[in-house]
């Protein structure tokens, strides 16, 4: 057990090493976070002054400011790139050697992005929060609602860790996935609610989207924070969150076996 917990977090360590190399890309994040919730700012200060109404869809001016904040902090937390680590490692080989580790092949990509969203934890999410707090407004939301908006943003990291890495098995098949990464990264974004509240979208919509995980991934953990559901209503959402997690982890589990038979069945 110990051996085993000292190997992920060595793989941990590797992923903080490799976010390290990339902390330009942080620090450059940190310093377009701002402008981009000023824009949001002033986009929505123009919609609310054209339409002359104080509530739309559900949101006050301040309270669609504080989504924004939010959707970013959320999006940070919940960055997950291993759909390109597994993509490089069967195109240059490598994957051949993390068969052999005394690991998971998933556990280790899951230890490999904790370690790395651990440095944005510092370099983006706390600035942000503090940006969001002085500059906009951010209100502090009631005792219950910071707990669970974390465990509920905890959650939707391992969903989404979860539905990148079975985009990442793909390419076992196809090799190349730049253009289905492409579609993943939108997809999650526009459907998870990061580029637009899921409350603008029609009814029928929103209805299907409610069967499906993309949700839980911004929308949800957002809203619990900004005290939208009552504290059963919350509890129920995070209990959700739990059930596609299980789900997808089981998926994750059914796709690698097929991945790792067409690996080994094409004599690599």
């Amino acid at each position: 057990m110990i051996s085993s917990f000292r190997h992920y977090f060595a793989q941990a360590k590797a992923g903080w090493k490799v976010g390290l190399k990339y902390r330009f890309n942080f620090i450059i994040a940190m310093l377009t976070t701002p402008i981009s919730l000023i824009i949001f700012y002033y986009l929505w200060l123009s919609i609310y002054d054209y339409t002359g109404q104080e509530i739309i869809r559900g949101f006050t001016f301040p309270a669609m400011v504080n989504y924004y904040v939010l959707s970013m902090i959320v999006g940070f937390f919940v960055w997950c790139d291993t759909d390109k680590w597994i993509s490089q490692d069967v195109r240059r080989g490598h994957v051949i050697t993390m068969f052999v580790y005394p690991m998971k092949f998933l556990w280790q990509h899951l230890a490999f992005e904790i370690g790395m969203n651990s440095l944005g934890l510092i370099l983006e999410i706390i600035p942000v929060f503090i940006i969001g707090f002085v500059f906009f407004g951010l209100e502090v939301a009631p005792l219950f609602n910071i707990i669970m908006f974390l465990v509920s943003v905890i959650l939707a990291f391992f969903l989404t860790f979860l539905l990148t890495f079975n985009v990442g098995l793909s390419s076992f098949w196809l090799k190349k996935i730049d253009g289905i990464r492409k579609v993943r990264r939108t997809l999650l974004l526009f459907l998870s609610g990061g580029m637009i509240p899921l409350a603008f979208f029609p009814e029928s919509v929103q209805t299907v989207l409610h069967y499906l995980p993309f949700e839980y991934l911004r929308y949800v953990p957002i809203n619990i924070y900004l005290a939208a559901y009552s504290n059963i209503g919350v509890l129920i959402k995070v209990g959700i969150q739990v059930a596609w997690i299980i789900g997808l982890y089981l998926l994750s589990i059914y796709i690698y076996k097929r991945a790792f038979r067409q690996f080994a069945g094409a004599g690599v």
